[in-house]
């Protein structure tokens, strides 16, 4: 894969040279650039095509850079923050299962018998229904 992307680099780097080579005369040649406000000109001394080129071209670069160099901090701090919020749940999980094995070892109570409880109850019905007949 490394090699692939110097390969890839070096033809776009030739291809730049040779577009380059071939506009020479454009780039070489010399211009000055003029602001008129109508109450303050300048005007700028002759400078190269291919000198503006450069500049505007360093000017983008840093630019897209220092862009993505804020979104790589935004980043950054995203994933400590999630980090943080793994190492939280990492913590809530261990101690839920720590509950859990200790629930498992503790002995579980037998529940009451269902035949007693149903054996108690027909037996005050009775005795409630006699006791509204005798009033």
């Amino acid at each position: 894969m490394k090699k692939l992307k110097f390969a890839l680099m070096f033809l776009i780097l030739v291809a730049l040279f040779v577009v380059a080579y071939q506009n020479r005369v454009f780039f070489l040649n010399k211009e000055a650039l003029s602001v008129d406000l109508k109450l303050w000109a300048y005007q700028s001394p002759a400078i190269a095509h291919g000198l503006y080129f450069l500049g505007f071209f360093l000017f983008g670069f840093l630019l897209a850079y220092t862009t993505g160099l804020m979104a790589r901090f935004r980043s950054s701090k995203m994933v400590k923050e999630l980090n943080a919020v793994i190492d939280s749940q990492q913590e809530k999980i261990s101690t839920l299962r720590g509950e859990m094995d200790l629930l498992k070892r503790r002995p579980v109570e037998a529940p009451e018998p269902q035949a007693e409880i149903a054996a108690e109850e027909p037996s005050e019905a009775p005795a409630l229904d006699s006791e509204s007949q005798q009033s």
